[in-house]
């Protein structure tokens, strides 16, 4: 999913969604849903933050 995301700009080609989707045998709507979750952040990032902010004062 992330080639046809890359290949397409995330979904601003049109045109070659299909083409890339059909290719790959994944679902246009399989695709669109990818799209969607990759603009979700990240359940854990709070956490990973935290970890950075902790790896740091050690160095």
């Amino acid at each position: 999913m992330k080639f046809i995301a890359i290949k397409t700009e995330n979904g601003k080609l049109t045109g070659n969604i299909a083409f890339y989707c059909r290719v790959l045998k994944v679902s246009r709507q399989e695709f669109y849903n990818h799209l969607e979750v990759q603009k979700k952040p990240w359940k854990y990032e709070a956490l990973a933050v935290e970890m950075y902010k902790i790896i740091d004062e050690d160095e």
